[in-house]
């Protein structure tokens, strides 16, 4: 997915690997609190997700069906740390030593909105 972040109104965008919860209240990620990314959610908590399932030709745009998240971010601690870290790992084995690391925080996004983009211009806003 493509986090997006921003402090003192400089947006920046990045490539994270994540978890949804069943049921779609949370997502959750893992980085470096040494990253850009921290820095930016220390500033301020909003984020979006974009996700698609798009193919690499250019020529696919209409058949295309794409995920906005809107939420607020937070470094989680202790037993809770534990759980979504299990969470992402579960999904994402390969993040595990990733997520071992003690420099490493574990963001679990409370959820707002999901939006839904298909055709190109067909949007659903589901609220959370």
């Amino acid at each position: 997915a493509v986090l997006g972040t921003s402090k003192d109104d400089e947006p920046y965008s990045s490539l994270v690997g994540f978890v949804v919860t069943d049921d779609l209240r949370e997502l959750v990620f893992a980085t470096m609190r040494q990253r850009l990314k921290y820095r930016n959610l220390e500033a301020n908590p909003r984020v979006t997700f974009m996700i698609d399932d798009r193919n690499v030709q250019d020529n696919d745009f209409n058949e295309t069906t794409s995920v906005t998240i809107v939420g607020s971010a937070a470094d989680v601690k202790g037993k809770e740390r534990e759980k979504y870290a299990s969470l992402l790992v579960e999904r994402h084995p390969i993040l595990a030593d990733f997520v071992g690391s003690p420099d490493c925080a574990v963001i679990r996004v409370a959820i707002d909105k999901i939006y839904v983009v298909s055709d190109f211009e067909s949007v659903v806003m589901i609220g959370v």
